[in-house]
């Protein structure tokens, strides 16, 4: 899971498996099952445990940041392509990087 956390650009299905493959192990620490209707943040509360995506990308993006400018995965996360694709852009890394920043700054706006 944590390989794809930190490689693949951010997809509502991607998202959405990497949270419920996390709740199923949440969930079986604090031996509670689907049946006993206990909520998704309660289990995360009770386990101490922060959304393990944003914690993962922000420590890759970090360690991409360090990296020499002659290393292949910092040029990918700096580089621009050359062109023009046909159709609707690619989502890249950094775009998700950028949304996930987002997304918690408008909930922490929220809170």
């Amino acid at each position: 899971m944590t390989y794809a956390i930190e490689t693949r650009e951010d997809t509502n299905k991607t998202k959405r498996m990497l949270r419920v493959g996390e709740m199923r192990v949440l969930r079986s620490i604090a031996g509670k099952t689907r049946r006993d209707h206990v909520r998704n943040t309660d289990i995360r509360e009770q386990c101490d445990v922060q959304d393990i995506g944003r914690q993962r990308r922000r420590q890759w993006y970090n360690h991409v940041k360090r990296m020499g400018e002659d290393r292949l995965p910092r040029i990918a996360l700096e580089g621009i392509p050359v062109g023009s694709p046909l159709g609707r852009p690619p989502k890249r890394w950094r775009d998700s990087w950028q949304s996930t920043s987002q997304e918690l700054m408008q909930r922490q706006a929220r809170n």
